[in-house]
């Protein structure tokens, strides 16, 4: 049986993402396997696998632009980093 691996509230962090029309703040909870989730305004917007190695995220549930995907990458990124 496969075990889920929950995504950790306790462990949120917000970043600003500017999206074509509006910049907005969404909520970023982390998994122990290294997954995403990506909630703006209470509703998942997507889940993303960060590659540490590359600096990049890739979509596995949802679908954001590359642009907003650059962004997400990059705090992400710097969220680490510190």
């Amino acid at each position: 049986m496969l075990q889920q691996i929950a995504f950790i509230p306790q462990h949120q962090f917000h970043v600003l993402i500017n999206f074509k029309n509006d910049e907005r703040a969404v909520a970023v909870l982390p998994n122990e396997a290294g997954k995403f989730r990506v909630v703006d305004q209470g509703k998942v917007i997507a889940e993303v696998n960060f590659d540490k190695n590359r600096s990049n995220v890739v979509c596995s549930r949802g679908k954001l632009g590359a642009y907003v995907m650059a962004q997400l990458a990059n705090q992400i990124k710097n969220h680490y980093a510190s």
